[in-house]
C-alpha cells in the first residue's frame, strides 16, 4: 500500500514539494547547517508512526508512516524521496494514528466557518470532536532582572465541538453553546452538569455530558 501512495503522491497526495515544517516566522532546521534554537515540538509525536489513510474516494493505504504537525495542521508522510505534508481536505480525509482517529471537517468556531483536522473521541447522534492546539512563542531577548527567553512551541488545552446528527460540528466555548445544542433536552443537562459538578473545558467531563445526550 505505501508503493501505491508513492506512485501517486506527486500529483495527488502531496502538498508543497520537499518538506515544510513551519512558516516564515520560525527558523528553520538544519538549514545550511545551522540549528534552530527553540523548545518543544510542533508535533503531536515527533517520530513517524504507521497509520492508516482513508482517502476521499474511500481508498485505505494502511501502514503509512506519518506524524501529525499540530502547529500547522499538516500530516507528514516519510518517503523513500524524503518528507512531505500530505494535501488535506478532498484528498486525505481521515487518519488513524496511534489510536487517534482524525477526520477533515469545516467547522462553526463561534458562528465563524473552519476547517481542519478535528479528533473524533465520541460518535452518536452527538459526537464530540478534540481540536489540538499548539503555539509558537517568539524569542524574548535579555531584559533587566530577566533572561533571554528562547522561541518554543507550547502545548495549548484543546478545543471540544460537538455535531447533531449530519450537522457541522460547532465550537463548545460554554454551557450555554451546550444548551442550545439539547433542545428539549436543556433541562436534563444542566441538571446532570450540575449535580456532577462537569466542566466544559476538561475532557473527561465533556465525555461525560455527550454520552448523556446520547443516552435521552
Amino acid at each position: 500500500m505505501i508503493c501505491t501512495l508513492s506512485l501517486s503522491a506527486q500529483n495527488l497526495w502531496l502538498g508543497a514539494e520537499g518538506q515544510k515544517f513551519y512558516d516564515e516566522l520560525i527558523i528553520r532546521k538544519a538549514l545550511e547547517g545551522e540549528s534552530a534554537n527553540y523548545e518543544g515540538s510542533p508535533y503531536l509525536t515527533e517520530e513517524f508512526t504507521e497509520a492508516t489513510i482513508v482517502s476521499s474516494e474511500n481508498q485505505v493505504f494502511k501502514n503509512v508512516p506519518l506524524r501529525y504537525n499540530v502547529y500547522n495542521d499538516l500530516f507528514e508522510v516519510q518517503l523513500d524521496e524524503g518528507i512531505f505534508n500530505l494535501k488535506p481536505g478532498g484528498t486525505v480525509s481521515k487518519v488513524n494514528i496511534q489510536g487517534h482517529n482524525f477526520i477533515y471537517a469545516t467547522y462553526d468556531y463561534q458562528s465563524v466557518e473552519g476547517e481542519g483536522y478535528l479528533e473524533l473521541v465520541i460518535e452518536g447522534q452527538y459526537t464530540l470532536f478534540k481540536q489540538h492546539r499548539i503555539i509558537f512563542k517568539e524569542a524574548e531577548p535579555a531584559q533587566p532582572y530577566q533572561e533571554a527567553k528562547p522561541a518554543m512551541f507550547q502545548v495549548r488545552d484543546p478545543l471540544f465541538y460537538v455535531a447533531y446528527g449530519d450537522n457541522q460540528p460547532v465550537f463548545i466555548r460554554n454551557k450555554k453553546s451546550l444548551q442550545d445544542m439539547a433542545g428539549a433536552r436543556e433541562r436534563a443537562l444542566n441538571n446532570f452538569i450540575k449535580d456532577n459538578r462537569l466542566k466544559i473545558r476538561n475532557e473527561d467531563d465533556m465525555v461525560k455530558v455527550v454520552e448523556f445526550l446520547n443516552e435521552l
